[in-house]
């Protein structure tokens, strides 16, 4: 069985020039964008990684060709040794993002999760009891049967973990979980983060805030521009981290 969870090799992607008909949606400014610029790093089952670097670093671009969401000509990563399009990788993987959109706001927390549990194939009893449980360790469980457009930012970022987690996945994507939360939601779920609701996962964590990727992880990927300027242990402070990735393009 393959070791790694995760393994990018020279990974690149570009995002094309749009027609010509779209050049005003860029600001008169269309070009063709280099996303990734030959990424390498891989990850062991069970590590915590934190994926860090500024807005437009290339990190939920590497989480989309992870998922299969965006193709590259050769591949550049793998998912527990399988391509990313195979019919099986996609199981092996819970994601989380920012600014969730993809529930249904009227249905209730427990409609949405049984929704989604019934996407990927569970019984009902099965997704009754991991639902509880799940809820349970989140701390959902008494909103449950709330609308789901009535949660706070931060409960609402919870029940995004609760489904990334619902068909127990080995592989867990967290793209900036926190970043459109409240100070006190943001600590709330980093304490969270480093609980052991984790605990036997492999966790990918996109961040740019440094406190975060300390918290989670010995280890951090650090992209700037696309490309890998650090795989190993965090930076000594904020400003050496600063001091990394250099100035920022205007």
């Amino acid at each position: 069985m393959n070791s790694f969870a995760l393994k990018a090799e020279n990974l690149s992607f570009t995002y094309p020039r749009p027609p010509q008909p779209l050049f005003w949606l860029m600001g008169g400014k269309a070009r063709s964008v280099t996303a990734l610029d030959k990424v390498s790093f891989s990850m062991e089952r069970g590590e915590k990684v934190s994926l860090m670097g500024r807005n437009g670093a290339g990190k939920t671009t590497l989480l989309k060709i992870a998922m299969g969401l965006l193709s590259t000509a050769n591949s550049g990563i793998a998912i527990f040794g399988m391509s990313p399009l195979h019919k099986n990788s996609r199981r092996m993987i819970g994601f989380s993002q920012s600014d969730e959109r993809s529930f249904y706001f009227r249905m209730t927390v427990r409609e949405n999760l049984q929704f989604f549990g019934g996407i990927w194939g569970m019984d009902a009893p099965s997704l009754r009891s991991r639902i509880s449980g799940i809820s349970e360790k989140l701390s959902v469980s008494e909103f449950l049967d709330e609308p789901f457009a009535q949660l706070s930012s931060g409960m609402k970022q919870r029940v995004s973990i609760a489904r990334s987690l619902l068909h127990d996945p080995p592989l867990l994507l967290l793209d900036e979980p926190t970043r459109s939360l409240d100070v006190v939601a943001q600590e709330e779920l980093r304490t969270l983060l480093g609980s052991g609701v984790f605990e036997n996962k492999t966790v990918l964590l996109a961040t740019h805030k440094f406190e975060e990727a300390v918290r989670l992880s010995g280890r951090c990927v650090v992209l700037n521009r696309g490309r890998l300027v650090l795989d190993g242990a965090p930076p000594a402070s904020e400003s050496a981290l600063v001091e990394l990735l250099g100035k920022e393009e205007p």
